[in-house]
């Protein structure tokens, strides 16, 4: 396994492809789901790209994060771009994964002269409005079970005056069982773990790595600027950006993807028909393709 000692702190990263060809670095979501299981999409996009893709400072192989320390979104983004100095990389595409689509985002704000583009995959860009999309969601399955209780937890969320922190940590409290999944086209765990099994080695990692991923998470959703809307920076990005988004997406729902179309002048949309969350799982070839085109249009 490699690390790279960023700002005193030891990240695992994984790197693919040759160095003189563009980079992509690949920004993993959950929040704290580390890039385990992209590891067969960097691989692939690294027979034609340069890739790093790395665990989060506090994910899984990375160091864990200290239990006074303040790590909010900024903080992280901070950490990118410290990592690209540290691996000595003179810009980048930022290619980020739901929550790694809000890093890849802010990033790309911030740090303009550090890429060459934006690749949003399945974006969290706001936590109010993905908590709403979520809720959109699901209310049609609700009310044909004639769910109330869950109605109105979906009704709470979609009012006007809800704080977007209420309305994430609500959204989070939504219980998925098997026929809302099949509803929102979520995918099935048999076929997910099959997909995991053929490509992804085991990592023989302790149960610590493992466990860091709810103190990550417990540290993400109690930070402000998670909870923050950076849909206006979108439009203030002069470099090529790209969004791929499942058709069945709950994290990028049609107000951001419609946001998108109209504001981002050097925007590109790709829905990819009967996908969700996870398109880079559900449809390899063609994700690998749409990535491909648009690095080597750049």
């Amino acid at each position: 396994m490699a690390f790279i000692k960023v700002d005193k702190k030891n990240i695992y990263y994984e790197e693919y492809g040759d160095r003189g060809k563009p980079t992509i670095v690949y920004l993993h979501g959950g929040p704290g789901e580390s890039c385990l299981t992209y590891s067969y999409q960097a691989k692939e996009l690294g027979k034609t790209f340069h890739v790093i893709s790395f665990d989060q400072y506090g994910v899984f192989r990375s160091d864990a994060i200290l239990e006074d320390e303040v790590a909010g979104v900024f903080f992280h983004v901070e950490l990118i771009e410290k990592m690209r100095i540290a691996l000595d990389i003179k810009s980048w595409i930022p290619l980020g994964h739901s929550f790694g689509g809000m890093l890849a985002l802010i990033y790309a704000h911030c740090y303009p002269d550090s890429i060459d583009a934006v690749i949003y995959d399945c974006p969290m860009w706001s936590a109010f409005h993905t908590a709403r999309a979520i809720a959109l969601a699901v209310k049609p399955y609700y009310e044909q079970k004639e769910m109330n209780v869950q109605l109105e937890l979906v009704d709470e969320i979609l009012k006007d005056t809800i704080s977007p922190r209420e309305a994430f940590m609500k959204a989070m409290t939504i219980e998925f069982d098997n026929g809302l999944d099949r509803f929102c086209h979520v995918i099935e765990s048999d076929r997910y773990n099959a997909y995991i099994n053929e490509h992804i080695s085991d990592p023989q990692v302790s149960d610590e790595c493992w466990g860091k991923y709810i103190s990550f998470r417990q540290k993400i959703f109690e930070a402000e600027d998670f909870y923050g809307d950076y849909l206006q920076y979108l439009c203030k990005i002069d470099k090529p950006q790209l969004l791929i988004v499942g058709e069945y997406d709950m994290t990028c729902g049609s107000y951001e993807q419609e946001w998108f179309k109209k504001n981002v002048q050097n925007g590109t949309v790709q829905i990819l028909e009967n996908s969700a969350h996870l398109s880079w799982f559900e449809y390899p070839e063609k994700y690998t393709e749409l990535v491909t085109c648009f690095v080597d249009a750049v």
